[in-house]
């Protein structure tokens, strides 16, 4: 006689075989059942079966659901009479399976152990009511089940109650398969076990769910559609892995892809194209099994069998159905309301009119009952009517390990966010001023919402989704017909809405020209709010990673450097277009030099020199300071000055402690008196000095003159002379003038957030800036930035300088030594 389980192996192995895109599915779980059910069939009744036993399938087994390496869920069930032929039963059925390498899930129980393992545990109950007779004693079987099944059926409301709670474990356990980048196509929310749970309702329904009016016909036509293509993957995964798994994770996306018949598109990969597919079938399936659990608890009040459809006869009325449901407070939208909406004729794509974008951005407004609206619209297939964008990032995987949802869930969630901090300041820190603060700052709270819904449209496989996005996202603004200050706004914070935390994780927020630069970009109060809140959104919506203390304190030090740039009028919308223009006029100026040494040029000089120094002498002082400098060398260029004798004077060096100090003494040896000073210092640490100077004892300077400064300057950079003796006999035959106003000093912390700020004001003298930037030197401290000015006799200077390791000047003490030093140079 031919061994059933060795026959039994055959043939599985060559369906394995035969395995094809079109035929492991369901055809193939059946088939594999029915190979199963026929070696068990034979082995128990060639086992001498005692009167009183029976065998039934159970679970997805009993469903004729069997994969590849699922498990063979088995009932041997008996009356008790003669529990020693019983055993002897049980090993002649189990150990062939064991010993050819089958994994096996079997009970043996009485139809009273039946019963009240079922009542103590809901996966024995819904095993059960999967139960399926193979061999032996039917009515036993029948006897054993019938009262398992009016556990769920009596109370068909805890039945449900219960059947959501396990659902919520499973998505706390497994995650959703409608949106995780390595979903559980069993386990997960949304996969083959939701699947299940409507078979089990309908068992303890006694009817479909269709005559129960609780399904719809175009719910069932879509989870059909759902089992057989998860089913197809799931079996496509246990082949891949050669064991039992459910997870259809990176590795095996491509090999499933292929198997499964996608292929590359345009803008969308295979493993791409096959994710979307799961999460479509996976979200359609979450999404009906709660529909239906409501409907039978009554939650969604559904219209009875038979009632008249409400009349929804346009895109109007459809909005205005929904933003009614989302108001009352109800999950769900009634049955008659889905099939309205449907049926209902609507062009594609709508033209919007005053009225839907009112509704809309009512639905908005409420955040997620709101956004469960626009889901509501999705799994009809109307959304894409709305919104065309919509259809290109409608279930689309992202592929990084930040984000947890696909691009349109996290778009909802974002919308959600926002429109709960709008709402009550939720996710905000209310003891933070700053945090508190922002929401009041944008008056505008459509653009804000707006902006957060579509804030990633752009991830539609199309390139780089932020420039793609800032397009798609106006395009649909103005389909929407959302006035224009609403609808730029909307669209800067789409297009900039990576700008804070990627500047903030990324780069060194001490660098001035860093946060001027994104103060330029930002422009105004309105919009450095309206990005931050963004920020929030987005990072909430994406995962716990991305808004992590560490993240959410940087991002909140540059908004807040950035707000105070704002507070300061260091730039604002007008300077932010003058910064822009300028450095773009400089780009221009120099279109026929390099272009990588012009953009590096423009980088690495602070934005500050850009807005003071006009373009045409910017674009001449680029052949000076572009090329890299030595150590020990010293560069310099002079022109005629704005005014009549006045000469304008670049000095460029590497920026070293005493720098300023070293050229102020050359200049002053070389009888040149400064008249005004602009120091800048470029984010590779070269010092760029620009002077207005003029002769000190004669109108004219001429190239002996130059030639002597520079001398003296290169000099003293190379440390082969020394300038404060030289200085001071300089200035002996010229003794200061008497009555004149005493030297002022003033130390503020509060003007900059990068550097203490040093104003000193003396009567004007021969060597006095020498004087100044010795003393700061001596106090070990370095000069990022000097403004100086003559008046008359008097000079203003303003020094903005930090200690030798970057960091502000806050010690009492030093502040004392550099106000005593200062004070002395009267």
């Amino acid at each position: 006689m031919t061994d059933p389980i060795s026959t039994l192996r055959t043939e599985l192995t060559a369906l394995d075989r035969a395995y094809s895109p079109g035929h492991h599915g369901l055809w193939s779980a059946r088939k594999r059942t029915g190979l199963i059910d026929t070696a068990l069939i034979h082995l128990f009744e060639s086992g001498a079966p005692p009167r009183g036993t029976a065998i039934a399938a159970l679970g997805g087994y009993g469903r004729a659901r069997q994969f590849p390496f699922s498990d063979i869920d088995l009932l041997i069930l008996h009356d008790g009479t003669d529990t020693g032929d019983v055993a002897t039963l049980t090993d002649h059925l189990l150990y062939p399976l064991w010993d050819a390498g089958f994994e096996l899930g079997q009970a043996v129980r009485t139809p009273v152990e039946c019963l009240d393992a079922a009542g103590e545990r809901l996966d024995v109950l819904t095993a059960m009511l999967d139960a399926r007779y193979l061999a032996g004693d039917e009515i036993l079987l029948h006897a054993a089940l019938e009262p398992v099944r009016r556990l769920a059926s009596d109370d068909i409301e805890s039945f449900v109650l219960r059947l959501g709670e396990a659902a919520e474990r499973r998505s706390e356990r497994f995650g959703s398969a409608a949106h995780l980048l390595e979903p559980d196509l069993k386990e997960g929310s949304g996969g083959l076990r939701d699947i299940a749970s409507f078979g089990w309702l309908e068992a303890g329904l006694g009817t479909t769910l269709e005559a129960a009016a609780v399904l719809r016909t175009a719910e069932r036509g879509a989870l059909e559609e759902a089992e057989e293509f998860l089913t197809r993957a799931r079996g496509a995964v246990h082949l891949h892995r050669g064991k039992r798994s459910d997870r259809l994770t990176s590795d095996l996306q491509v090999g499933v892809a292929r198997d499964m018949g996608f292929a590359d598109e345009p803008l969308l990969p295979a493993p791409d194209g096959l994710m979307r597919a799961v999460f479509e079938h996976a979200r359609s399936v979450a999404f009906i099994r709660d529909q239906v659990f409501a409907r039978i608890l009554g939650r969604a009040r559904p219209a009875p069998v038979g009632s008249a459809a409400p009349d929804v006869r346009g895109a109007e009325d459809v909005l205005a159905s929904l933003l009614a449901v989302a108001e009352s407070g109800d999950a769900e939208p009634p049955i008659a309301l889905l099939d309205a909406i449907e049926n209902a004729d609507l062009p594609d794509p709508i033209v919007w009119t005053a009225g839907m974008r009112s509704r809309l951005m009512s639905l908005l407004r409420l955040g997620g009952p709101g956004a469960a609206m626009l889901d509501t619209l999705d799994r009809l297939d109307v959304l894409r009517r709305f919104i065309p964008a919509w259809t290109a990032v409608r279930c689309r995987p992202q592929r990084d390990p930040y984000h947890r949802f696909t691009v349109d869930t996290h778009l909802t969630e974002a919308l959600t966010g926002m429109a709960r901090m709008l709402a009550d300041g939720a996710e905000l820190d209310p003891a933070d001023a700053f945090e508190s603060g922002v929401v009041d700052a944008v008056p505008d709270r459509d653009a804000l919402l707006l902006g957060a819904l579509l804030h990633d449209i752009g991830k539609n496989g199309g390139g780089n989704h932020v420039p793609v996005g800032a397009e798609v996202a106006r395009d649909t603004l103005m389909a929407l017909g959302v006035p224009a200050a609403t609808r730029d706004l909307a669209t800067f914070m789409v297009a900039e809405h990576l700008l804070l935390p990627d500047t903030a994780t990324r780069r060194d927020l001490t660098d001035e020209n860093l946060v001027l630069d994104v103060a330029a970009r930002i422009a105004t109060p309105e919009r450095l709010a309206a990005l931050y809140l963004l920020a929030k959104a987005d990072a909430l919506a994406t995962g716990p990673a991305a808004w992590t203390p560490w993240r959410r304190a940087l991002v909140r030090e540059l908004a807040m450097r950035v707000q105070r740039v704002f507070d300061r009028g260091e730039m604002g919308s007008e300077l932010a277009e003058r910064l822009s223009d300028r450095i773009s006029t400089v780009r221009d100026l120099l279109a026929n030099e390099p272009q990588d040494s012009v953009e590096r040029f423009l980088a690495r000089m602070p934005r500050g020199y850009f807005l003071a120094v006009e373009p045409v002498r910017a674009a001449r002082h680029f052949t000076t300071i572009a090329p890299e400098i030595g150590a020990h060398e010293a560069r310099t260029a002079a022109v005629p000055g704005v005014r009549e004798g006045s000469y304008e004077l670049l000095v460029v060096a590497a920026d070293h402690p005493g720098l300023l100090s070293q050229i102020a003494g050359s200049l002053a040896l070389a009888g040149l008196s400064v008249l005004s000073a602009q120091v800048f210092t470029t984010n590779d640490h070269v010092a760029v000095d620009l002077f207005e100077v003029e002769g000190a004892f004669e109108g004219e300077i001429g190239e002996d003159r130059w030639r002597e400064f520079r001398g003296t300057l290169r000099k003293a950079v190379e440390g082969r002379l020394s300038l404060g003796h030289r200085v001071a006999e300089k200035r002996r035959p010229y003794p200061a003038k008497t009555g004149a106003a005493p030297v002022t000093v003033a130390v503020d912390n509060q003007a900059s957030d990068f550097y203490t700020v040093v104003e000193v004001g003396a009567p004007d003298r021969i060597g006095l800036l020498f004087d100044i930037t010795s003393a700061l030197a001596e106090a070990g401290l370095d000069v990022h930035v000097a403004k100086v000015a003559t008046y008359t006799g008097r000079v203003i200077d303003a020094f903005y300088i930090r200690n030798a390791d970057g960091t502000k000047v806050t010690d009492p003490a030093v502040i004392q030594q550099i106000e005593a030093a200062l004070r002395t140079l009267n």
